[in-house]
This record gives C-alpha cells, structure tokens and sequence, in this order.
C-alpha cells in the first residue's frame, strides 16, 4: 500500500467542486494507493513533465508522481485540462 500526500493548491483546488466530483476524485487517488501505475487512464508526461504521470477524469486531471523506494505517491497538481499544466 502507498502513501498519498497531496499538494495544498490540489487540497484548495478539491475544496472548492462540488461533493459527487471531489468523490470521483478521492475514489481515484484510493485506488492510487494500492497499485499506483495500474489506473486505466494513467499515462507518462514528458518534456517539462518529464517522471509524472497523469490521470484523466473527463475535463479533469491529476498530475503525480511515484517514489517507489518509499512506496509513496505525491499529487501535485489537480483541475481542469486547461490550467493544470501551467506552472
């Protein structure tokens, strides 16, 4: 089982979506938790992004990435398409 630390700006950016897409959220990151690279729609990134992945959840995404050696996973970044990869 890993451990999830979820980034702040990810924590207030959760904080503020409505309960039935904050849950769809929580659902996704438990399940990071018991097998972090075995999510359906998890995929690389590269360039800038180079080690994290990311997870699609319709307009959504989570952008993490996996310390293995530690079993632990950290989310940097969640929200929508558009604004999640900006810096």
């Amino acid at each position: 089982m890993y451990q999830i630390i979820v980034h702040r700006r990810a924590v207030r950016y959760m904080q503020s979506l409505a309960a039935k897409e904050k849950e769809r959220i929580k659902n996704s990151l438990a399940q990071l938790a018991s097998n972090p690279l075995s999510f359906p729609s998890i995929k690389p990134m590269s360039g800038q992004w180079n080690g994290y992945y990311r997870i699609r959840l319709g307009d959504k995404r989570i952008i993490f990435w996996v310390d293995h050696d530690n079993k632990t996973v950290y989310v940097d970044h969640v929200g929508p398409r558009g604004d999640v990869y900006k810096n």
